[in-house]
């Protein structure tokens, strides 16, 4: 797959990044064999950080389970987690492209602002949540509606270190999407026992999250 951004996408992201208040370290995760499109991923990674001086790619090629992908919490190749204004349980699992690249771009600003542009109720609700969450969004590069769900997902992260937040491409995790019975997307996935499909409102969101801790 030849990966390259053309001009006007370029500019399109340079205006959005205009926005990033704190620097962001892009933590890469690759291995060399048997990973289809770690090198695709990390070609989009090195192009979006070239659009701004305050986004960095740190690259890693630790062993799943050992090293940077054991302290992170890293279970698949490729991946990314995104360090902003903290450092946040926000990861994407798989190739950005197509409609995940939005994702990716809009995650990079809400990690670099620490914030989350979110109704205040919402806010509040998710700051209440005092057990962990680890939501999993299935996402595919077609999807049109997957982006503001990942990014949904990834604000509850940022908003409440108890909640990690991962973006998994059905397409290269079959077998995980199989596990999950995922046959539309996006689907999420609370806590291994609780799942809602499509993109979902605010207060639905919020019952998710609410059920998964009970």
């Amino acid at each position: 797959m030849v990966v390259e951004m053309d001009d006007a996408t370029k500019a399109q992201v340079q205006e959005m990044f205009s926005q990033l208040e704190n620097d962001v370290t892009i933590h890469l995760f690759l291995k060399d064999h048997e990973c289809l499109y770690c090198g695709d991923t990390a070609e989009i990674v090195r192009q979006i950080a070239e659009l701004s001086d305050k986004v960095t790619v740190a690259t890693h090629n630790d062993p799943i389970g050992s090293g940077k992908a054991a302290e992170l919490g890293i279970r698949f190749n490729p991946a990314i987690v995104l360090h902003g204004k903290e450092e946040y349980k926000v990861r994407l699992y798989g190739i950005p492209a197509g409609h995940e690249f939005k994702a990716l771009i809009g995650s990079i600003i809400d990690v670099s602002k620490g914030t989350a542009p979110l109704p205040p109720t919402v806010v509040e609700d998710i700051v209440s949540i005092d057990k962990p969450i680890h939501i999993q969004v299935f996402t595919t590069p077609q999807c049109p509606y997957c982006p503001d769900m990942v990014r949904l997902a990834h604000q509850a992260a940022i908003l409440n270190p108890l909640i990690e937040a991962d973006m998994i491409e059905a397409l290269e995790f079959q077998e995980l999407a199989t596990k999950y019975e995922v046959f539309g997307v996006p689907k999420s996935i609370y806590n291994e026992t609780v799942s809602a499909e499509g993109l979902t409102p605010h207060d639905m969101f919020i019952d998710k999250l609410f059920e998964a801790v009970e």
